[in-house]
């Protein structure tokens, strides 16, 4: 039979480890399916809009679809190993499932289109991408590392009421 003491130190290292694997950042060493190259599509002048296309109309920046990588590798680099795996999901009709390196915990609402739409950077929160050859996460996306930012903002009263990011 287990304790009242027990069952209450249980429920709090689960909702430690819980609060803990909703963070906002998740480890940029996870396998991507496809070998994805930030660097290179940099140097050739792809633009992270481009791939990541919903980024001025929505909350989320979308992650590349198989047909928007297809658009220009149906010619470009087939000789690649990765490119042939891409190629494989093309004929497949299958979606790559890549990895989220950068994620918001359920409870927060970060909107994408409001901040690019209002002249944030990418690189202000995702760091320098274009030259990583693997994308990894540069800043802790936490309530602190936000509200500092909100805190440099014209509209820094409207910007800090609690429901601007939480429902």
């Amino acid at each position: 039979m287990i304790g009242a003491a027990a069952v209450a130190a249980l429920v709090v290292v689960l909702v430690v480890v819980v609060l803990l694997l909703s963070g906002s950042v998740t480890s940029a060493q996870e396998d991507q399916p496809i070998a994805f190259n930030h660097q290179i599509h940099a140097q050739n002048g792809v633009q992270c809009q481009f791939c990541h296309n919903d980024v001025t109309r929505g909350s989320t920046a979308s992650l590349p679809s198989v047909q928007l990588c297809m658009g220009c590798h149906q010619s470009i680099a087939t000789d690649s190993e990765e490119i042939q795996k891409l190629t494989q999901y093309w004929e497949d009709g299958e979606p790559i499932e890549w990895v989220r390196i950068n994620e918001q915990p359920s409870y927060v609402h970060f909107n994408h289109a409001a901040h690019v739409n209002n002249g944030v950077n990418c690189g202000s929160c995702h760091g320098d991408v274009a030259t990583m050859s693997i994308a990894e996460p540069v800043t802790d996306m936490s309530m602190g590392f936000c509200l500092d930012c909100h805190a440099e903002q014209e509209e820094k009263d409207r910007l800090f009421d609690c429901a601007t990011c939480h429902y």
